[in-house]
């Protein structure tokens, strides 16, 4: 396949939507683990409050798990999306 072959003005306006919607993505997931994470926190005050012996221990350790799992989840998404956002751009728009 040949890559000195520059793609047509339509190919690249697709190539820059498609690097946007990454981009928005990025954010949107970002957004959401902030959100769970909150989420979680406010469940553990909450629980800590209201709940004793293993309840409590359950759920904190549910909501730890949902929480870190989210995160981590959402970090590996986002630098995915991160690496085809550089490999679209060094390809298509430089």
């Amino acid at each position: 396949m040949r890559t000195d072959i520059k793609p047509s003005e339509q190919d690249t306006d697709t190539i820059r939507f498609t690097v946007d919607q990454l981009r928005q993505d990025k954010i949107i997931y970002a957004v959401e683990a902030g959100a769970t994470s909150v989420v979680c926190l406010l469940g553990f005050f909450f629980s800590n409050q209201y709940f004793h012996g293993t309840l409590k221990d359950t759920v904190n350790t549910l909501l730890l798990v949902i929480a870190g799992g989210y995160t981590i989840y959402m970090a590996i998404g986002n630098t995915y999306r991160w690496l085809k956002i550089l490999r679209l751009e060094r390809k298509y728009l430089r």
